[in-house]
């Protein structure tokens, strides 16, 4: 769909002029805010995706927190909260591939909204069991077998709509936004779905989601994307630009595709291609690798805090609300920090530098059961988490080529289903050693491996 001239910048286009463009206002007095923060939310369409995606994240938040309560107060049990993460791991495994060859196919805006409106049924099952007072636990593990299907197919294309959105070369901003509203609702969404719990029960919570998933289809309705040519004009100026499709691979021709178009065959071939690109690409494949190892340490304390909480700070919906808000407050900063610089330069230690803080700040956490002081080590993992989230895809994003981009994020974002699959697994020993003394070793982990990765893979330490 062909864009407005003032939304889609040329090659030669200067910085954005007018309200909140520049250092000044109009009225020639400062801002309260750095509208170089901000600088994404100058393109209608970005907003209007941003608000899709707050609505949708919200909801996510929220049914993290609400449906792993529910499951340890169903069983009293650390493993019953590592089986619910399984179920949305286990098709988000294997079906993720699958959906970045819808993304390289379909309109991702579509697929977005079928996605959602499957989560918005889900929603509703779960509210009526709620009310009707017969939720059991395989409901729950039901609930997350479905969203992980849902997930799997869906979140490639979300990942690959960004750049159709604002372009490459304002993704470096984009993507911190993205995960600032991301963290803001985890700042929200968890802090009212606890208080919600102990006030009015989790039929209500569920009932909310549901509104929320219906108020992100809608709004994706008023998102469009860049041709293939007002891509290219807004790319300009992108990290790689200079030398070839992100890569050094020569001047782009052919198709969407960057380095040259790929013909199109069966879904399988396509699947096979998309391997053989990455693995052809050592840089895309030692960024993807890196977030494989931060999410397989670094998220599992986000999916086992309801236990976490119970165990060592008390048990109550309002407590782990709290803490999950401490965890938002710290990734919400994190991520407008990083939206506010404008760096392309040794982003991949940048990136190394914000996992080794996260493996800090869970050793401190660790060491602690006292509730205040729990609640600003959560504070800091959340820095560390999002810089380590956003860093990532932005790397991914600006070094992929955009014929395979859709199958590289599905690859991406299948990181979390490994997270879900080690959850498990870190949620028996935890039951076996405590929860503190295995966070303590997930943090240990953390920091070496980082440490380890930076001496063995040099391309990681020169990335822009």
């Amino acid at each position: 769909m062909a864009q407005s001239a003032a939304r889609v910048p040329s090659p030669s286009e200067a910085p954005p002029t007018g309200p909140g463009a520049g250092p000044e206002g109009p009225d020639g007095k400062r801002p309260w805010y750095n509208p170089r923060t901000f600088a994404a939310f100058d393109f209608e369409p970005f907003r209007w995706y941003m608000g899709a995606m707050i609505w949708w994240n919200a909801a996510m938040s929220m049914q993290m927190l609400v449906r792993g309560y529910l499951a340890f107060n169903l069983t009293d049990d650390f493993r019953s909260l590592g089986i619910v993460g399984l179920g949305s791991a286990i098709p988000m495994l294997l079906l993720s591939p699958f959906g970045g060859v819808i993304a390289d196919r379909t309109s991702k805006r579509l697929v977005l909204q079928v996605g959602q409106s499957f989560s918005l049924l889900i929603a509703v099952v779960m509210a009526a069991l709620l009310f009707a007072d017969v939720l059991e636990f395989w409901h729950l593990f039901a609930a997350s077998v479905a969203q992980g299907l849902m997930m799997a197919l869906v979140m490639p294309s979300r990942q690959a709509f960004l750049p159709e959105v604002v372009g490459l070369k304002r993704l470096m901003n984009a993507i911190p936004l993205q995960t600032a509203g991301m963290n803001l609702m985890q700042i929200l969404a968890p802090g009212v779905g606890g208080f919600m719990i102990d006030w009015i029960g989790g039929g209500s919570v569920y009932s909310v989601m549901a509104f929320m998933y219906a108020m992100s289809v809608l709004m994706l309705f008023k998102v469009t994307a860049m041709t293939p040519e007002e891509q290219e004009a807004a790319a300009v100026g992108a990290v790689g630009a200079g030398r070839g499709p992100r890569g050094g691979r020569g001047p782009r021709g052919g198709g969407p595709g960057g380095g040259g178009s790929e013909r199109r065959g069966s879904t399988l071939s396509e699947l096979r291609g998309g391997f053989a690109y990455i693995f052809r690409d050592r840089t895309v494949l030692g960024i993807l690798s890196f977030a494989f190892l931060g999410s397989l340490l670094g998220m599992p304390i986000r999916m086992l805090l309801p236990g976490y909480a119970a165990e060592v700070f008390g048990d109550d919906g309002s407590t782990l609300g709290v803490l999950q808000v401490g965890m938002g407050i710290g990734a919400l900063g994190g991520a407008l920090a990083l939206a506010t610089l404008r760096t392309e330069r040794r982003r991949g230690l940048l990136l190394a530098g914000s996992a080794v803080l996260m493996g800090v700040a869970m050793l401190g956490f660790s060491a602690t059961s006292v509730y205040v002081v729990g609640f600003f080590g959560l504070l800091v993992i959340g820095i560390g988490s999002a810089g380590r989230q956003a860093l990532s895809q932005v790397l991914v994003q600006e070094y992929v080529e955009d014929a395979y981009r859709g199958r590289v994020m599905s690859l991406f974002m299948m990181q979390f289903s490994l997270m879900s699959v080690g959850t498990f697994f870190v949620s028996v020993y935890m039951e076996q050693v405590g929860p503190q003394f295995a966070i303590a070793s997930l943090g240990g982990l953390l920091i070496a491996s980082t440490l380890i990765y930076l001496t063995l893979v040099p391309r990681f330490r020169r990335l822009a």
